[in-house]
């Protein structure tokens, strides 16, 4: 992410700048000395076998200090580099440590942090020092001049020879914040460059995200049809074989025993009421009308008036959503105030939703007793195996005793 200009001239960029730069002096030390330290000893001590665990310890070190680096870039860049290694295999002790040692993002890791970034940080740093050392003596040189010994420069210099150095070091401290700066930002765009994931490695883990959200996906829509089916079997369909048998034993008494007939048939008639409002309530479970009709602000607003406890809904989109961001919106909602009347023990509940820079964003908040978690198999985690399946993101904000906090971010460009 590239600096806006905002961002560039704030006072907490500038000391984040700062604390980029110096960190960097006292890195560049650090890692020069250990990492050839460790990789010199190593290598000389493996003829004794001693050196190979050595070595070995000292590339994790490495990789662990390159995803410090990715980290740390947030000073400057905003955000965090990605991480640019490659997925272990999930078994197997040789398997991992051959996928380490032929994964090209750990020799660039050791590429930055044993050479190109502490010579950069030094560099840069000294650089910084000096216009920062320079403006500020020249600050200080009416101060210093009454001190100077006498015959020394700086004692014959005129006072009006004094205020125009002072003058200029005051423009000498502008000039040190931007080559602080600027040379910040080069020093991240060039941590971008060596630690960022190369055209090949984004791509890899594109298609492994992208396999996990259709795992998800599938494991997501057989979990629904499990669910549906055990709603038909354990609800309406036992309703409906009960109507079917009360209809039978009304025929065989009609003829000898009309008044146990029409009762037999009432209570039929009423069972049939109640499979029908569960037929009804599981349609509106699998895709409600309303939501396709009137769009999302109305299917929430049922929902609100359904909820236990009173519900303040905020929906202020300024064009519908594609049809299964939409819906993937209102499983989000349903399920959160769902959670808020069975298990939330709250007392308000809030739903907002947006359209962000071609992103629908969801937000439902609860003042309950916290503790929700995505746990395999959980009602939160197939929301967001369905969030995830369209490239969207769903968290959780939980915290035991302050309440529930459910943000779902989705893709809704056209």
């Amino acid at each position: 992410m590239a600096p806006t200009a905002a961002h560039r001239f704030r006072p907490r960029q500038l000391w984040r700048d700062s604390i980029y730069v110096f960190g960097g002096i006292i890195l560049a030390t650090i890692w020069l000395t250990l990492l050839w330290t460790l990789v010199s000893v190593g290598v000389g001590l493996i003829f004794v076998l001693v050196g190979f665990p050595m070595l070995a310890l000292t590339l994790l070190l490495w990789r662990w200090g390159a995803n410090r680096e990715r980290e740390r870039a947030t000073l400057v860049l905003g955000t965090p580099i990605a991480d640019a290694h490659r997925p272990l295999p999930p078994k197997g002790f040789w398997k991992r440590w051959g996928a380490r040692l032929g994964d090209p993002a750990t020799w660039k890791d050791l590429l930055f942090l044993g050479l190109v970034g502490p010579i950069v940080w030094t560099v840069f740093g000294a650089i910084v020092v000096a216009f920062w050392a320079a403006s500020l003596a020249a600050i200080l040189a009416p101060v210093l001049s009454a001190s100077a010994p006498d015959g020394s420069w700086l004692g014959g210099l005129h006072p009006a020879e004094l205020l125009g150095i002072a003058l200029g070091g005051v423009l000498g401290i502008a000039l040190a914040l931007a080559v602080t700066r600027g040379l910040a930002a080069a020093s991240g765009a060039l941590a971008r460059g060596l630690l960022a994931p190369g055209d090949r490695a984004e791509l890899e883990a594109r298609v492994a995200a992208v396999e996990a959200s259709r795992a998800g996906a599938v494991d997501s829509a057989d979990a629904r049809l499990r669910r549906i089916e055990r709603d038909l079997h354990d609800g309406a369909q036992h309703r409906l074989a009960y109507v079917a048998m009360e209809l039978g034993r009304a025929r065989e008494k009609l003829a000898d025993d009309p008044a146990g007939a029409d009762r037999l048939i009432a209570e039929a008639h009423a069972e049939s009421k109640k499979a029908m409002v569960e037929l009804r309530d599981l349609a509106r479970g699998i895709h409600p009308s309303v939501l396709t009709d009137r769009g999302l602000d109305a299917a929430v607003s049922a929902l609100a008036e359904r909820c236990p406890v009173p519900v303040d809904v905020d929906v202020a989109l300024d064009r519908r959503p594609p049809p299964a961001a939409e819906t993937a919106a209102y499983y989000v909602i349903a399920e959160a105030l769902t959670n808020v009347g069975k298990h939330a023990g709250g007392t308000r509940a809030a739903v907002r939703a947006r359209n962000d820079d071609g992103r629908l964003i969801v937000e439902v908040a609860d003042d309950g007793h916290g503790g929700a978690r995505r746990a395999a198999g959980s009602g939160l985690e197939g929301l967001a195996q369905r969030v995830e399946a369209l490239d969207g993101t769903l968290t959780v904000d939980s915290p035991a005793g302050i309440g529930t906090t459910i943000r779902a971010e989705l893709p809704c460009r056209s």
